[in-house]
């Protein structure tokens, strides 16, 4: 496991790329998360993969400090 930072996120395209240590700029997509992803959220990469063009990505990260994207409380009901 190593510790890096969410550099970039885009919602709308599904995919960001994480600050690591290692292997400097990884690729990451929403199905690597299990969790919201946001820049600057501080994750750790558990599981490394290879891209299309065989450079490497990100195929498994978590964020420590936030619950996974299932584990949300449901939406408060209003009467």
């Amino acid at each position: 496991m190593a510790k890096a930072i969410i550099k970039s996120w885009s919602n709308e395209q599904g995919f960001g790329y994480v600050e690591h240590p290692e292997h400097v700029d990884l690729l990451f997509d929403f199905e690597a998360c299990d969790f919201q992803p946001e820049v600057g959220d501080e994750v750790e990469v558990i599981e490394l993969g290879k891209r299309y063009d065989g450079s490497l990505k990100a195929k498994k990260i978590i964020c420590p400090a936030k619950s996974p994207a299932g584990d949300a409380p449901p939406p408060p009901k209003i009467p």
